[in-house]
């Protein structure tokens, strides 16, 4: 299979097992598990077959033809980077779906937890292999919605769904800032295509000394740092917590907060070298790290504490990101990727392990746990490894990519100069210490010390085997990448900075460098942390004091505020404008056509009645037109449902037998089989109803109903005879445009067919998606009500 036919199966595959997976639990019930983990690892695979060519220093670009006219193609770009996100993305994919299966129970809607799991997975993997803007924005927003549905998969926990919400607003809405980003980005370059941009020297040179650089720069950023949790957008993290514990490892560890670095590392050829660039991503990564940081010290909940270290994880990525100068534009790139790779490995077992603790302890409450090395000894192994290699402490791989965070701090900040030569790698330091404490207090809080008898069942013990072998895999990975970097390195790490960079890249990565500076920033870290850690508690509880008595000094009280404002405004607003009964919105809505249609009817035409008018009309025409208007009447006043449907439908049948009169037996049959099919429907509803119309209708009323009916209807006919016939000159009639246009624009030679399939085409594909929305609104009405409604 070639390069471009395995990376489209890649994205494709888990679409199509999403669909199967219902089936297929059928037939292996809750094995159902081991068949998404199989589709992963398929994914895995597919993706590994270019790993040779991206090796060796090459890229893939191949397209096919999607939207010609908007000049945009389905293709791919494989480079270093894609392809390590993939490894990531799927190869974390098969660890979560193998995991699930001992985590999920039974009792689960398991076919519905699969299917977006595949979904998600499908979308990351699309999002990442794009090789245009338009195409990464739909995958990019697709990772938004699947990331909705499994962050509320537990529909009937409230909190479950404000987090959900919460989730989708400010990822899918930086999205929407994103996507205003890529316009301005398509208007300045002339293309879609990222590659052309990347490998393009002149067009990245015209856009940064363009006048939109700056605003173009900015929404794509706002778009990449809520989706990564960054700066104020970070709050929606602790919330998605919410999610089933598989799904919290594979989201918040390895694929969806890692969309945001991604694009951040996939336009930094386009937008580094440049102040900008340092200030807004360097900017909201070191201050991201710092706050994020030490509000992890207040967190009682696992999972809670995790999501803390997550965002301030990936802030040591923007940072490095960020790190650059118009002479050095990629300082900290190399250590950025290589903490990115790291950062999956040890915190996606660190989740894992909090699935394991919840699992057995019933608790992921840290005030309520302790002790459970001797209970959990395989789980404290695994845990200790993972959360010191989070810490920095050697010779696990958090160190290694620490030691060259501190590097590249102390490489900006000369850069910098003055103050900065010290600020910047203090940062760094500070940021370190906060991750030491709270990474020890991961192994304290939950294995060490004392056992908690009250608050914990009597009889605790490992998780099976299902749940501890995905887990110590990952802690395996930590501790070879840390004591043999070089593979890791040489395969992964030096393809992906170079894909970034745009140049052949060498590193040497080691565990001893000697006593350099950043060496003993680590030991610094490691004694300010032990000491911060002794007050650990302490500042804990300032916090939480300092927040009951500011509880205004917050960014989810401001989201707050503003959402429950919103509610409560589109109440407000819903409650005068839908007051309730069906017939006060068809009055406003006809009372509304007959304003908006009286503008074209008495101003724009010159007259009501054309003058062009052929009053010349054969006397079977005047026939079966009085026939029609007597029907019309009469399905008006009959007062049994019966005979007015059958006068209704009189007049349907009448309209037929003018277009057999005017030489279209084609639309005659059309009209009789419309007009037969509604019929039948109508006789089937009345046999549900009353027979005769019961409602009582008042003068007033009436005489409200006949003038707007008088005015709409007049509108109708003074609009319909002036568009026959040609509104406004030198405009022609419709009847003109449909005989000039049916065949150059649709190639077709029968009139009536072109307007009903090619013309009618939107319109058909419009009222065939209000019917499907109309039907999930009803079947989620009748779901909503519950199995004793």
């Amino acid at each position: 299979m070639d390069s471009f036919n395995a990376i489209v199966l890649s994205i494709f595959l888990p679409f199509i097992a999403a669909l199967l997976v219902p089936l297929v639990e059928k037939v292996i019930k809750q094995r159902v598990g081991w068949f998404s983990a199989a589709i992963a690892f398929i994914s895995f695979i597919l993706i590994g077959q270019v790993t040779h060519n991206v090796v060796e220093g090459h890229t893939i670009e191949q397209s096919i033809t999607w939207l010609p006219s908007a000049g945009i193609e389905f293709g791919i770009y494989v480079d270093g980077l894609s392809m390590m996100i993939g490894f990531i993305a799927s190869g974390i994919g098969v660890i979560i779906m193998s995991y699930s299966n001992g985590y999920m129970s039974h009792k689960e809607d398991l076919p519905r937890y699969y299917q977006y799991l595949l979904l998600f997975m499908g979308s990351m993997i699309g999002m990442i292999f794009s090789s245009n803007i338009v195409q990464l924005f739909i995958f990019w927003e697709l990772t938004s919605i699947t990331s909705f549905m499994l962050i509320g998969y537990w529909r009937s926990k409230p909190a479950s769904i404000y987090g959900a919400t919460k989730s989708l607003l400010l990822t899918a809405g930086g999205g929407l800032f994103m996507l205003a980003g890529f316009i301005l980005l398509h208007s300045i370059t002339g293309t879609f295509d990222i590659p052309t941009i990347l490998h393009n020297p002149e067009i990245v040179q015209d856009l940064k000394a363009h006048p939109l650089f700056l605003a173009t720069l900015i929404l794509i950023v706002i778009g990449a740092a809520s989706k990564s949790a960054q700066g104020p957008f970070y709050i929606w993290l602790p919330n998605a917590m919410e999610a089933p514990t598989p799904v919290s490892a594979f989201l918040h560890s390895a694929t969806m907060v890692k969309a945001g670095i991604y694009l951040i590392a996939r336009v930094h050829p386009i937008f580094s070298g440049t102040d900008a660039w340092f200030l807004l991503v360097g900017g909201i990564g070191i201050f991201t790290m710092l706050l994020a940081g030490f509000l992890a010290f207040r967190q009682t909940d696992i999972k809670a504490i995790l999501a803390y270290s997550t965002i301030s994880q990936l802030a040591y990525m923007m940072t490095m990101y960020g790190y650059t100068s118009y002479h050095e534009p990629g300082i900290g790139v190399a250590a950025a990727t290589f903490h990115l790779l790291n950062h999956a490995t040890f915190k996606a077992c660190l989740f894992l392990v909090a699935g394991i603790v919840a699992h057995e302890a019933a608790t992921r409450d840290i005030r309520k746990l302790g002790g459970l090395r001797k209970e959990m000894p395989i789980t404290f192994i695994i845990a200790s490894i993972a959360a010191l290699a989070m810490a920095g402490v050697p010779p696990l791989n958090g160190f290694l990519s620490k030691e060259m965070f501190y590097e590249t701090s102390l490489e900006m900040g000369h850069v910098l100069g003055g103050p900065f030569e010290f600020l910047i790698p203090a940062a760094a330091v500070m940021a370190g210490v906060f991750t030491f404490a709270y990474s020890i207090k991961l192994i304290d809080g939950i294995f060490l010390g004392k056992r908690h008898d009250d608050h914990l069942p009597e009889h605790i013990h490992e998780a099976p085997y299902t749940m501890l072998v995905p887990a110590a895999f990952l802690a395996l990975l930590v501790i070879f990448i840390g004591i043999s970097p070089s593979q890791a390195v040489h395969y992964i790490i030096e393809p992906t900075t170079a894909g970034i960079l745009l140049e052949e890249v060498h590193l040497h990565v080691a565990l001893w460098h000697g006593f350099t500076t950043s060496l003993m920033m680590t030991i610094a870290t490691f004694l300010i942390g032990i000491a911060v850690y002794t007050k650990y508690d302490n500042i804990a509880a300032w916090q939480n004091r300092t927040n009951e008595r500011y509880p205004w000094f917050s960014v989810n009280y401001v989201y707050d505020r503003i959402v429950n404002g919103a509610k409560y405004r589109a109440g407000s607003f819903a409650a005068r404008a839908q007051p309730g009964p069906v017939k006060t919105y068809i009055s406003a809505m006809l009372l509304l056509f007959v304003v908006l249609g009286a503008i074209p009817a008495f101003i724009v035409t010159a007259t009501l009645i054309p003058d062009s008018m052929n009053f010349n009309v054969p006397a079977y025409e005047i026939l079966i037109l009085g026939m029609m208007i007597i029907a019309a009447v009469a399905s008006a006043v009959l007062r049994k449902y019966l005979h007015a449907i059958i006068a209704l439908s009189s007049v349907g049948y009448l309209v037929s037998l003018v277009f057999i009169y005017l030489k279209a037996p084609d639309l005659a049959l059309t009209q009789i089989l419309v007009e037969t099919l509604t019929t039948i429907i109508f006789l089937l509803v009345i046999v549900k109803v009353p027979q005769t119309f019961r409602e009582k209708i008042s003068n007033t009323t009436l005489a409200k109903d006949l003038i707007i009916a008088s005015a709409v209807s007049l509108i109708v006919l003074v609009l319909m005879l002036n568009a026959t016939q040609g509104i406004v000159s030198p405009l022609e009639s419709l009847s003109y445009y449909f005989v000039e246009n049916s065949l150059p624009l649709a190639g077709g030679h029968n009139i009536v067919n072109v307007i009903i399939v090619d013309f009618r085409g939107y319109d058909t594909l419009g009222e065939i998606s209000v019917l499907c929305l109309a039907a999930l609104g009803a079947y989620n009405l009748i779901s909503s009500r519950g199995d004793n409604q």
